[in-house]
């Protein structure tokens, strides 16, 4: 297939899942298609794989520019017989049908695959069997979620034995994008196989819905905010993210701060266990579960401190939090573990870091900055200024304009792009 200049770029995106799911996955993934409908010279392609369903979701939200472009694929008779043993089970064959029949009916000129295991060979598969380009996005690392979800201490034969089954159809595509500057280095480390062909395609932030300002009186009611000095996160409630020590921190907290309360934003698998153990330690908290994507930024704005309490394992060491560069263009002042991206984000004054891994240190964090509003303001400000100059998802868009183009130019998909 010829590609010129002239025509659109055609990609046909792969994903796991699509909103209305709330995670970074579906935020981040909606983002890059609108930046990409709002550049000239694109004319994305959007396929929803099964596991939509998965999440208890069995439609997909529209969006204004893709028209009939966005196609959601119904679980196959397989997966709904399997549903109550395996939750995600992907029929692979089932899946590779519905690429290929999106490649012909919506003219796709190369596919874009956001997700691995199953999912990921099924789209190589494709992409193998027509003769398209395949772009293959890691957005996180797969296998040191699980272990971090199962296992929970560190198995390093059997996270790379994972990851290598995970990932094994990375060998096949043409370029590697990966979701943040830790995780390119984590995977030039562990694949340097890849290293001619993988670059870094940041996430960046709706710098119109996320916006500083005072917090909605009503929802601090609705909440039983009103009085409350808050600390909390907009976070997946997972074992890696910390949050039982952040709990346990602010058991501390309170004998020095009487009026503080913790806000939880989200769900997830330790969603139970933290509201049992702030229960039990007698912290003051709430949890609001899963809140629709559009409503975030509301939320947002009810916090005075905002925390990124992550453990130190290998899931977080290679990543770069979403609900970061949001609570950033928040004007949220933010203390976050020095971990993976978090590092560079919150460096010079635009956040606190902490060692991960303690409740002592994360406790005397959250303890002074609790103290010190004009610090907190500051770190406010220039995470507001960072986010205005670096966190712009218009610059995905242009790295995907020369990915796209050049692979699609060189029929034997030989690039000479320099990677990151």
């Amino acid at each position: 297939m010829i590609h010129t200049d002239i025509r659109p770029l055609r990609p046909l995106h792969v994903f796991e899942s699509w909103r209305p799911v709330v995670s970074g996955y579906t935020t981040r993934s909606w983002e890059l298609i609108t930046a990409q409908i709002r550049a000239s010279g694109f004319e994305p392609r959007i396929l929803v794989t099964s596991r939509q369903d998965s999440y208890g979701k069995q439609a997909v939200d529209s969006m204004e520019g893709l028209g009939h472009r966005l196609r959601l694929v119904p679980p196959s008779p397989l997966e709904q017989r399997l549903r109550g043993l395996r939750r995600f089970q992907v029929d692979r064959g089932h899946l590779e049908q519905a690429i290929e029949r999106a490649v012909a009916e919506l003219d796709a000129d190369l596919i874009h695959v956001h997700w691995s295991a199953g999912i990921g060979r099924a789209a190589a598969n494709v992409a193998r069997k027509l003769g398209l380009p395949l772009v293959a996005e890691v957005r996180f690392d797969l296998a040191g979620a699980m272990m971090s979800e199962t296992v929970r201490v560190p198995v390093p034969g059997l996270e790379r034995v994972l990851r290598n089954y995970f990932e094994g159809h990375l060998r096949q595509a043409q370029v590697v994008v990966a979701a943040g500057d830790s995780l390119t280095e984590f995977l030039k480390h562990e694949r340097p196989d890849l290293a001619d062909r993988l670059y870094s395609v940041s996430n960046g932030v709706n710098l119109q819905r996320f916006q500083p300002g005072p917090a909605d009186p009503e929802l601090r009611r609705k909440l039983g905010l009103d009085g409350k000095f808050v600390i909390g996160t907009t976070s997946n409630m997972l074992h890696y993210e910390g949050l039982d020590l952040f709990v346990q921190a602010m058991a501390r907290v309170k004998q020095a701060i009487p009026d503080v309360h913790a806000l939880f934003v989200g769900g997830g698998t330790q969603a139970e266990a933290v509201r049992r153990l702030a229960d039990n330690l007698g912290v003051p908290a709430t949890f609001t579960g899963l809140v629709p994507s559009t409503e975030v930024p509301s939320y947002l704005r009810l916090f005075d401190l905002y925390v990124i309490p992550r453990r130190d394992v290998t899931i977080t060491r290679h990543a770069g939090p979403i609900k970061l560069v949001e609570a950033m263009a928040s004007g949220r002042a933010v203390l976050g573990s020095r971990v993976g991206d978090i590092s560079h984000l919150l460096a010079e004054g635009r956040g606190r870091l902490m060692e991960p891994d303690s409740v002592s240190a994360l406790a005397a964090a959250l303890i002074n900055l609790a103290s010190d509003p004009k610090t907190r303001a500051e770190m406010g400000c220039q995470a507001r200024r960072y986010a205005e100059t670096n966190l712009n998802w218009a610059n995905a868009a242009q790295q995907h304009r020369a990915i796209y183009h050049r692979v699609l130019a060189d029929s034997s998909h030989h690039l000479t792009l320099s990677p990151a």
